[in-house]
């Protein structure tokens, strides 16, 4: 096996060996270019650290490179513009939804006859794991974005969605129980 990876083409020869040190090269040389790329475009810090992240576990777990038919360099730089964009109209979809749809203060108070309700409600979010209730009262009685809980409670945002995937399994195990 070369150790030399200068050359793209012997890198990706490398890469379809399951050369982890030829990917190491890679993600050293190529990560920090791709997370200011995606950086210019999401204008958030932890934002692209994960998606360049996640970018390169796409690219080993999936074995993508195997497909790469132009220039490495300019596979990456353009899945990750391309990943970068994508997430930023996400966001944007996400937010003008929030704003469209969010309800008054009057929406989200409850009215007497499902004040039982609410109590139901309220005791099968206290059963959930700490971190799931808190992130799930953050993001429906506080309205907070994936985004702000994440910098609230100082994780990330994917850890914020897990949290979010517990809460609502747990919510309708225990809700299909009461109810």
């Amino acid at each position: 096996m070369p150790d030399n990876y200068s050359d793209n083409k012997t890198l990706l020869q490398s890469l379809g060996k399951n050369d982890l040190k030829a990917f190491e090269y890679l993600y050293q040389q190529s990560r920090n270019r791709l997370f200011v790329l995606a950086l210019s475009i999401l204008h958030d810090e932890e934002a692209s650290r994960d998606l360049v992240q996640d970018f390169f576990i796409d690219l080993w777990y999936f074995r993508v490179f195997e497909n790469i038919t132009v220039s490495l360099n300019a596979y990456l730089f353009q899945s990750v513009r391309n990943r970068a964009y994508n997430s930023l109209s996400k966001l944007q979809t996400q937010e003008k939804l929030k704003q469209r749809y969010q309800p008054t203060e009057q929406e989200t108070s409850y009215p007497l006859e499902n004040e039982e309700l609410g109590q139901v409600i309220n005791r099968a979010i206290d059963q959930l794991p700490k971190m799931a209730g808190q992130v799930f009262r953050m993001q429906y009685i506080e309205r907070l974005t994936h985004v702000e809980i994440a910098q609230k409670l100082g994780i990330s945002k994917h850890t914020v969605s897990n949290h979010m995937n517990r809460a609502l399994k747990g919510l309708r195990s225990t809700l299909k129980k009461n109810l």
